[in-house]
């Protein structure tokens, strides 16, 4: 067998492997005798590692190939009705509910409520959590599914044990 046609096979065997997978001893004794063999492999696995690299380019708000791009898109785009996403108000809403729940729970009691109204205002308060929560995810669903995203990656390199 010619040694090009060693090679080819060599490169087919290896390019049938699956990520992560061991190189058989045929295949990882001929990369080490075959220093062009050794070199694609290299390369093909640098190539990999840089397709698999999230391409991300950040461009402020006020881009203007970023405005023409969303005028394409959408004719009636307006890049001055697009607001910065602020958390403030988020926050003081739920910093006010756990106020609430705080003043309820200290001074409710001595009020002397009714265990009926007691259980009622701990449904009210769990409703508003809830909600709270639902509302919070659903406004800001792209920022967690971004994030999802970004932790999919690190997940498929972690080993789970074998059973």
């Amino acid at each position: 067998m010619k040694n090009t046609e060693k090679c080819e096979k060599i490169m087919d065997e290896f390019l049938m492997l699956d990520k992560k997978q061991a190189l058989p001893v045929s295949v990882c004794l001929h990369l080490l005798a075959c220093k062009e063999c050794r070199t694609r492999v290299r390369l093909m696995t640098m190539a990999e590692k840089k397709l698999a690299e999230p391409m991300y380019v950040p461009l402020p708000l006020s881009d203007e190939k970023l405005a023409a791009i969303m005028k394409k898109v959408d004719p009636d785009f307006c890049i001055d009705t697009v607001c910065p996403v602020s958390f403030s108000k988020w926050i003081i809403a739920g910093i006010g509910l756990i106020l609430a729940i705080v003043f309820y729970a200290l001074f409710g009691f001595n009020a002397g409520g009714s265990s009926g109204l007691t259980l009622l205002m701990y449904v009210f308060f769990g409703v508003c959590i809830t909600l709270y929560c639902s509302m919070f995810i659903g406004s800001n669903l792209d920022f967690f599914v971004k994030n999802i995203d970004a932790i999919k990656p690190l997940a498929a390199h972690q080993t789970t044990p074998a059973v």
